[in-house]
């Protein structure tokens, strides 16, 4: 107990201290840095690089702290129950581990990226190269703390998945896994649907944006059925094999990646037709967008639904997994 909720207060402890001896090293440098573009809003930008710098520290040290509670409330929230155990400590992690290339990029020092208003009204970009004046020290050290957080918590992981036993299953909860690729299809099919409806009512001409569009589209739904296949295979198995620790870690892995290409997907469905200059769009049939934002937000929650209808099996803490779970 307590091995996943302490793990990542000391990383996001080293990862605080990495970027203020960065911050402190760049702002004594700034004023005298190469202005590279925009000189005229130079002194804006060295004023404001060290609220910046401060409000990036706490907001980063703070996904640390909020990361330690979560696995907190994890562990000793669902201690006696193996399955949600092995289930949160998946997802959990999987987001963890992703989040660490976001802290590497929205660190403080080369993430410094604001615009700065100008006396015309619009809003100019920042005049110095933020990379090159970057501590040579700071971004390899950064990086390798990170690397580190996120091997300390694979160790943390593969004790969660040794420590609890095979579960029995009921007879439908493992079926809920396949409904990603269901929803996956929907989505497919409405927008395959709206682009015939659209080419059956619209003047003949080029849709090369639409086509494009389109492909796209169905280009990003065949790299989101990776993790939903992935999804469909561990329901199939922990079907037959029970909740084995390394299925049900995978499932939770699975979820997170899953939900992050559906995001991918959402952000393009919304962008689809955005710039499509033919009139094609214009015949796409009104319910499109409603329906296939729809198909998506609902296959979000019912992935979420899903993993707690997996969690409540095994109320008591069981041991004596068996290898290879």
């Amino acid at each position: 107990m307590g091995k996943l909720t302490w793990f990542p207060l000391p990383f996001g402890l080293v990862v605080v201290v990495v970027n203020f001896f960065a911050v402190r090293d760049v702002k004594g440098r700034l004023p005298a840095a190469p202005v590279e573009v925009n000189e005229d809003v130079a002194p804006q930008a060295i004023a404001a690089f060290i609220p910046f710098a401060q409000g990036r520290i706490a907001l980063l040290g703070a996904c640390f702290i909020a990361a330690t509670l979560l696995f907190g409330l994890v562990e000793f929230g669902l201690s006696r129950r193996p399955a949600g155990l092995v289930l949160g400590t998946g997802f959990l992690s999987a987001a963890y581990m992703a989040a660490m290339p976001v802290v590497y990029v929205l660190n403080p020092v080369t993430g410094y990226d604001e615009l700065f208003p100008v006396p015309s009204g619009g809003y100019a970009t920042m005049p110095f190269d933020m990379g090159a004046l970057s501590p040579p020290w700071y971004l390899p050290l950064l990086g390798l703390v990170l690397a580190a957080a996120a091997i300390a918590q694979l160790l943390a992981v593969r004790g969660i998945v040794r420590r609890d036993a095979v579960l029995p299953l009921s007879s439908w909860s493992a079926w809920l896994l396949l409904l990603p690729l269901a929803f996956l299809l929907a989505f497919a099919a409405a927008n395959l649907v709206s682009d015939r409806i659209a080419r059956a009512t619209a003047p003949p001409g080029s849709f090369w944006e639409a086509d494009f569009a389109l492909d796209l589209m169905l280009q990003v739904c065949a790299f989101a059925v990776v993790p939903a296949a992935g999804l469909a295979l561990h329901g199939i198995l922990l079907r037959r094999h029970g909740l084995r620790p390394r299925s049900l870690l995978i499932v939770g892995v699975f979820t997170v990646v899953y939900l992050l290409t559906l995001l991918l997907v959402a952000l393009g469905n919304l962008q689809m037709y955005s710039n499509e200059q033919s009139g094609f769009s214009e015949h796409l049939p009104g319910w499109r967008e409603e329906v296939t934002t729809g198909i998506l937000g609902a296959a979000a929650l019912v992935q979420l639904a899903a993993l707690p209808l997996l969690a409540r099996h095994g109320k008591t803490q069981m041991t004596g997994a068996e290898p290879g779970g």
